[in-house]
């Protein structure tokens, strides 16, 4: 602190020179102007001493060393009275350093980029949109930004997004996201239904909670087997079925399956032999305008556009509303070329793994894969079977014809005939 008021009030650096410097420090003492750091210093005109002292005691001084003829030579001055008188004539660059101060604490009362990650079901540009249309936008005040009603809000509108959260950092508002897989909350459903299998197979596992199983463990199956009826019977004496109604069939059953696996695609490809020939363009902006744009025009035939955008910042945490957008086209000539063996076997694994990958995505297990590829002269084609165990089954609507007993108003009494005696 004591540093920062002498930088503000000035300091100065004397070197004293004369007959009589003792008399010269008596007369400051008599006249309590304080001296610094005294020290001295030997030169090749003779031992001098140096000390330090505030600005405002330098004309005190003056007359003290005339009293006691020395010569206090100034050697050194700091302070911001001295910047000041330096730079005087430069009022202009002070006028505009302080306007560009007051300039970015301005720019800093606003929300200029906003950030959205975690979102994969929900694009960023989704969000962003959504955003737009409750009102929070690049551009804003910080101030009118309200985390917690924009958390609130998305839980709202997007019942698949379990976790969410806003933080505004500077002049960026960072969003987060996290969204589940857990299935919607579905209205109880009350239509009697089978669960038929939708695949050939052999049942692995069932469990059933809701309905008549018609199968076990270990029984092999057909497309449009019923698994689990939606049809339960009334047994009465003897064994004998006295009633049936319908319910809505409800179990979990996995089958062990076998699928057919088919994919080919040309061995032929297109590579881009870049010719160096590129032309660069440059696009300024401004919030959502535009200030400058130019994009030189060329000739190409075939050519690439590769775009590069930034966003000026002070900080990681403080970027401001201007753009920078560079385009570049660059000129190639396109060959047509063959895939080797390696390179097309290589190719053909990695669909058959984004296969596997979306199998696994929708509840179904690889148990194993017996897979062929063929490498030939203008296509790669790959065959073969996948043992696979999912949930093959779907629900078909109980028919009344297979519940209604034909004698059921036997049972009821409930008949078109009247009742009683003559």
């Amino acid at each position: 602190m004591k540093r920062l008021f002498d930088y503000f009030t000035g300091t100065v650096f004397v070197e004293l020179r004369g007959t009589s410097p003792e008399r010269f420090f008596n007369v400051c003492r008599s006249r309590k102007i304080p001296l610094y750091d005294v020290s001295t210093r030997v030169t090749d005109k003779g031992t001098v001493y140096v000390a330090k002292l505030k600005l405002r005691d330098y004309f005190r001084v003056r007359s003290a060393a005339k009293k006691a003829h020395c010569i206090p030579y100034v050697r050194k001055r700091i302070g911001l009275p001295f910047f000041i008188k330096k730079y005087r004539n430069r009022i202009a660059f002070f006028a505009g350093g302080i306007y560009c101060f007051w300039l970015i604490w301005l720019l800093s009362r606003f929300v200029w980029d906003i950030s959205i990650t975690g979102g994969f079901v929900h694009t960023e540009e989704e969000l962003l949109s959504y955003l737009r249309e409750t009102g929070v936008v690049c551009g804003m005040r910080c101030e009118e930004v309200d985390c917690t009603e924009i958390e609130r809000q998305l839980r709202i509108d997007y019942p698949d997004i379990g976790w969410v959260s806003a933080e505004l950092r500077g002049t960026k508002l960072f969003l987060r996201v996290a969204e589940t897989d857990m299935p919607m909350l579905q209205e109880e459903n009350n239509t009697p239904v089978h669960l038929v299998a939708t695949a050939d197979g052999m049942v692995d596992s069932l469990v059933c909670r809701r309905g008549t199983p018609l199968v076990k463990e270990g029984d092999v199956v057909k497309k449009g087997d019923i698994l689990v009826s939606g049809v339960i019977s009334v047994i009465g004496d003897n064994d004998v079925e006295v009633n049936r109604y319908a319910v809505t069939a409800d179990a979990d059953i996995t089958l062990k399956t076998v699928k057919n696996y088919s994919y080919s695609f040309s061995r032929k490809t297109e590579e881009h032999n870049y010719t160096g020939e590129r032309k660069t363009g440059y696009t300024f902006s401004y919030g959502n305008k535009k200030i400058f744009s130019h994009m030189p025009s060329h000739s190409y035939t075939n050519y690439a556009i590769i775009t590069e955008d930034a966003v000026l910042s002070l900080h990681k945490h403080f970027p401001l509303p201007f753009r920078v957008k560079k385009r570049t086209v660059s000129e190639y000539i396109p060959e047509v070329r063959d895939y080797t063996e390696e390179e097309a076997n290589a190719l053909a694994k990695q669909a058959l793994d984004r296969y596997i990958s979306y199998l696994t995505g929708n509840r179904t297990t690889v148990l194993s894969a017996d897979i062929k590829t063929t490498v030939g002269k203008d296509a790669v084609r790959t065959e073969g079977k996948l043992l696979l165990l999912a949930e093959a089954w779907e629900q078909v609507a109980v028919q009344e014809d297979e519940w209604r007993l034909r004698n059921a108003d036997e049972y009821s009494r409930d008949n078109d005939e009247p009742s009683g005696g003559a």
